[in-house]
């Protein structure tokens, strides 16, 4: 299990569930959404609790991931967290933050990549998703730069 602190008070989760709270963090200049790991006692004493001094505690949070009632605490299927969240039709795994997700998806196919030649260099593609098309983000980016040129040209 990964080192998951709690984005409030920051103590690690230990044997205690964390909630997923969907909230807001503090950036460079303004708010950003983001997904919020939080521990018990902070969810139960709502500490930070839409607090807009962003310089005292630079997070804030509305409520629990996903719609419905409460779920009880479920292992996250990627790295094994207990996380806390509301039960939703849409979510159909439980992840406990979107490097978990990305993961799991990578890990489909075993990140070995699709194995096709990459679409704007012709080089094989052996890390990623099955369903890759690029073997870099720099080739991603050249083909979407060309993709451009032709559509305004």
């Amino acid at each position: 299990m990964g080192e998951k602190t709690c984005a409030v008070c920051a103590t690690e989760f230990a044997d205690q569930p964390a909630y997923l709270m969907q909230g807001a963090q503090w950036g460079r200049r303004r708010w950003g959404r983001a997904l919020l790991l939080i521990c018990r006692d902070c969810h139960d004493n709502r500490r930070g609790y839409c607090n807009d001094d962003h310089k005292a505690l630079p997070v804030r949070w509305t409520g629990l991931v996903g719609r419905g009632k409460p779920m009880p605490a479920t292992l996250c299927t990627a790295c094994g967290l207990q996380v806390v969240r509301n039960g939703d039709p849409l979510l159909r795994r439980v992840t406990c933050s979107p490097s978990c997700s990305t993961s799991l998806t990578r890990s489909r196919n075993g990140g070995k990549g699709s194995g096709a030649p990459c679409e704007t260099c012709g080089e094989q593609i052996v890390t990623g998703r099955a369903d890759s098309r690029y073997c870099s983000p720099r080739c991603r980016q050249k083909a979407f730069r060309q993709r451009q040129s032709h559509a305004q040209a």
